[in-house]
Formats: structure tokens, C-alpha cells, sequence
């Protein structure tokens, strides 16, 4: 029995004092409204209506509960309003800062085909990281080393110049005799931008760049892409970066030789179901917003 339903053909009843009108009043049958009424007064093992040709009037028994019946009507009305704000409250996704407004568009109209809500909140690693352990969004793509990664992009350096050839980061390395590098297209410096000012990105760059014979100072950690931007095009130096950041930022991208340092990305969020319906409706958008490739291993999904 459907105790909802049910009551909301005795509530219509006792307005309208009649089975009938009761049942056009909620759009079925009067045979239907009259089952739910037969069907509630067997559970309460009591009668609830008195019937005469003219009009339907509730019994003693029947007024007594009409009260609670009201509530729980009431109630499911409510649960229904909050069901349909819920659904219509759209998955909150955290995502780099470098994201481009487009790439991110283009996901969210996926999204809007799928029939899935999305907002996108932009941060950086550690603060995703915090967003997610807050529950302050729902799912985030977190970064990680790319032996763990869902999505994988491969960071090079770029700079204001033109260059077909890779960087070794030897070339850099100055000159006992010339303050210039040796390589006169690339500035003298790497920047690190907040993104991959990370242990597995930012360790393993400074410890090449150690082997190579370059100084401390030539690996900069910078507070923000700005600023790191800023110093490529007001001295020449190199930003590290993926390809896409390069092209987006107006910049000559080159990959490294002799170096393998990649940005991972994988999808956590406090809700499997929130990350299985991104990750299947935006696996791809979302490697396109994160200059990544989707990589062929499947990674257990993070729960944080």
C-alpha cells in the first residue's frame, strides 16, 4: 500500500465530502481513490469514511488521524522539493588554476548532454587536496605521481623564442667565462609555478638540474604563474609547463631530452558515484582541460 497516496485521498475526501470529487481533484480514477481508501482502512483495522449516496463524511476514528495524515503528506511534499533542489545542485569539480575558461567550457557542455550539473572550482594542488577532505567539492582531480595517474601530461620548458630542438638542461648550465648560457635561445633560469610545486615534480627537476651542473638558483619555485611569467618575458628565462599552458600563455614550448617529469592527474571525490558519472560522461574534456592524455591503466578510484 501506498501509505502517501492514500492519505492524500482521505485529506481531498474530507475537503470535498466525496470519494468522487476527492479523485478528480487528484487525477484518477474513482475506483482507484476508493481502493486506497479500503486499502488504509485495513491497515488501521478501523473504518474511516461514512458513505451515503450524497457524500462521504469521516468517521470519529477517521478525524482522529486525519492530523497525522496531513503530516506525512506534508512531509513527502517537502522530501519531494529537496530531492529536486539536490538534483539540480551540480557536482562541484576542483580543477588547476591554469584550466582555460574554454577547455572548461567545452567540458561543461559535455556535461549539460550527459544531463549532468557541474561547476568547476579552481585551486591549487594542496588546496584541491583540502576541498575535497572538507567535502567543500565533490570530486577534484588531484595530483599525483604518474605512476598513480588517471590523466598524465608531459611538462617541457618554454620561452619567449622559437627552438626545434629539445632541452638538455646541461645547456644552461653558465659559463666560466660568460655569464650568458651556453644555449643563447633559452634564459638561464626554470621557473616552477604553484601547480607542479610538488616533491614529484619539483624534486626531480632539481636534482637533473643539480647533475647537469646548474645552480641552486636556477630552479625558481614562484607563487604564482604570473610572476613566473613575467620573469620569461622580462628576462628570458623558461617556464615549466605543458605544451598546451605554452600555447595558451603565447609561448615556444620544448620538451626535455634526457629528462622524464610529467604532471598525474586522478579523480577523487567522498562519493563513488560522483566520480564514476564525471569520470564516464568527462574523462576526456577533462584531459583536454588538463593539457593531459588519458593513460590506458586503470588506477583504483581515490576516496578521500
Amino acid at each position: 500500500m501506498d501509505m502517501v497516496a492514500a492519505c492524500r485521498v482521505l485529506l481531498e475526501v474530507d475537503e470535498r465530502g466525496s470519494v468522487t470529487r476527492a479523485a478528480a481533484a487528484l487525477r484518477i480514477a474513482q475506483s482507484v481513490a476508493s481502493r486506497r481508501i479500503l486499502a488504509l482502512e485495513k491497515h488501521f483495522g478501523s473504518p474511516l469514511l461514512e458513505r451515503n449516496a450524497r457524500a462521504a463524511v469521516l468517521t470519529p476514528f477517521g478525524r482522529d488521524v486525519l492530523g497525522a495524515a496531513r503530516r506525512l503528506v506534508l512531509l513527502a511534499d517537502e522530501l519531494e522539493l529537496d530531492v529536486e533542489r539536490a538534483r539540480l545542485r551540480p557536482v562541484t569539480i576542483g580543477v588547476p588554476e591554469d584550466c582555460t575558461t574554454r577547455d572548461l567550457a567545452v567540458a561543461d557542455a559535455a556535461a549539460r548532454e550527459a544531463g549532468l550539473r557541474i561547476e568547476f572550482v579552481a585551486a591549487p594542488p594542496q588546496r584541491r587536496a583540502q576541498l575535497i577532505s572538507t567535502l567543500s567539492v565533490r570530486v577534484a582531480a588531484l595530483a599525483v605521481p604518474s605512476d598513480q595517474a588517471l590523466w598524465v601530461a608531459e611538462l617541457g620548458a618554454a620561452g619567449r623564442r622559437p627552438s626545434d630542438r629539445p632541452l638538455r638542461l646541461e645547456s644552461l648550465r653558465p659559463s666560466r667565462h660568460i655569464r650568458a648560457p651556453r644555449d643563447g635561445i633559452a634564459g638561464s633560469s626554470i621557473h616552477i609555478g604553484p601547480e607542479d610545486d610538488l616533491p614529484h615534480i619539483r624534486d626531480v627537476l632539481t636534482r637533473a638540474a643539480f647533475a647537469g651542473g646548474l645552480t641552486p638558483g636556477q630552479i625558481q619555485v614562484d607563487t604564482s604563474t604570473t610572476s613566473a611569467l613575467a620573469a620569461v618575458l622580462a628576462e628570458g628565462d623558461l617556464l615549466l609547463c605543458t605544451e598546451a599552458e605554452a600555447l595558451d600563455l603565447a609561448l615556444h614550448w620544448r620538451p626535455f631530452t634526457g629528462l622524464d617529469v610529467n604532471r598525474g592527474f586522478t579523480l577523487a571525490g567522498d562519493s563513488a558515484h560522483d566520480v564514476r558519472a564525471v569520470r564516464e560522461n568527462l574523462e576526456d574534456e577533462i584531459a583536454g582541460a588538463l593539457g593531459a592524455k588519458v593513460v590506458s591503466r586503470d588506477p583504483e578510484t581515490t576516496d578521500a
